[in-house]
């Protein structure tokens, strides 16, 4: 009677051990865990690369939409979380019509190490941008084809910048 009584505490472990073993013994047990950590990397630097985007295409939007990511990131900025604020430029960069006046502007503003972040992480959000609007399909006017001139020569811009 006692025997058995000593024998419950250990069950749970020995079930422990034997599935562990059967799960690393798995043929496919290292492919798929390589698989697993490849797919949240990956998702991990897709949502690194997320900036906010406007909700539609009309310029009184996307002025509202530019002003308020210029607000949010300067408010990041000023909290100290940079990361956050080089989002934020990041997309007021890319939906600018003026990208270049801008740019300059956020050079003299920005702490050295904030503008660096920026100018690392404009060019991989720019790519990011130009895929999701290849994705929703080309500009049909030219009120909606005013937003991808400005985009190329905000892009024009970087180039130089990049070069300096």
């Amino acid at each position: 009677s006692s025997g058995i009584n000593a024998e419950w505490p250990l069950r749970p472990g020995a079930y422990c051990f034997y599935f562990d073993y059967k799960r690393r013994s798995d043929p496919m047990y290292k492919q798929k865990l390589r698989e697993r950590r490849r797919a949240e990397r990956n998702k991990a630097k897709e949502e690194e690369l997320d900036i906010p985007m406007p909700k539609s295409v009309d310029p009184q939007s996307i002025q509202k939409f530019f002003m308020d990511q210029v607000q949010t990131g300067e408010e990041k900025l000023g909290l100290g979380d940079f990361k956050g604020a080089v989002k934020h430029f990041a997309s007021a960069v890319l939906h600018c019509g003026q990208g270049y006046q801008l740019l300059q502007i956020l050079q003299s503003t920005m702490p050295p190490e904030a503008y660096k972040m920026f100018m690392e992480f404009l060019p991989k959000a720019q790519a990011k941008y130009s895929r999701q609007m290849m994705n929703k399909g080309a500009p049909r006017s030219k009120e909606a084809a005013a937003p991808a001139q400005a985009k190329a020569a905000t892009e024009r811009v970087i180039a130089e910048e990049a070069v300096d």
